[in-house]
């Protein structure tokens, strides 16, 4: 598929939704060129559009967003294997794993995050996660700190059915940063993302 309108996917898995205007944006592209590419989207069957709810005067821009069939387009090569894992592995044995698979990966992303500030370091991690399939994004929060969404989950069948690799990857993410970090949504829980919120230098609880 055309590298734009991949974009495009992305940007919808990422967003849940977005206007015409929002995709030529992102895009950088002219609002014809971004048409262009959902039109035909939209004949592949993989994005729907509506029109906005009217909040403010003028006419209101259609919206747009990912068909279940879109679903397949995203990294999900480990489900078959890690289900068989929960099928044939023991409890212990899936605990051992999962907790060396975190181990691999910090050892990966701590020289990414040396000398960088918190901030950064917050952003460079959610780029390693999604060079790993999440497609993350960083979000701010009220509270002035920071959240880390991953919009796809590429082991998301056997994440729901055990909950290790989230914990582990909680874990993870709390001593790169050296903060706490607390899972506020998770996707095994019907939610559209996993996000981790966190704030420099806060105490973790319990």
């Amino acid at each position: 598929m055309d590298s734009k309108r991949d974009a495009v996917l992305a940007f919808l898995k990422t967003r849940g939704h977005a206007t015409l205007g929002e995709i030529a944006a992102h895009l950088e592209v002219s609002k014809q060129g971004a048409l262009r590419h959902l039109e035909t989207l939209e004949s592949s069957g993989l994005t729907t559009v509506a029109p906005a709810d009217a909040h403010r005067p003028g006419r209101p821009e259609s919206v747009y967003r990912l068909t279940a069939a879109a679903g397949e387009r995203f990294p999900d090569g480990h489900r078959e294997l890690t289900g068989e894992l929960v099928d044939f592995m023991t409890q212990q044995q899936l605990r051992e794993f999962f907790e060396r698979r975190a181990s691999r990966l910090e050892a990966e992303y701590a020289p990414r995050l040396a000398g960088l500030d918190f901030d950064a370091r917050v952003r460079e991690l959610a780029r390693l996660a999604t060079e790993h399939g999440h497609m993350a994004e960083v979000v701010e929060v009220a509270d002035g700190g920071l959240a880390i969404r991953h919009c796809n989950c590429p082991i998301q069948d056997v994440a729901a059915r055990t909950g290790l690799p989230c914990v582990n990857e909680q874990q993870m993410y709390e001593r790169l940063l050296g903060t706490a970090v607390a899972r506020t949504t998770w996707m095994a829980e019907a939610a559209d993302d996993c996000t981790y919120v966190m704030k420099e230098n806060e105490k973790k609880v319990g």
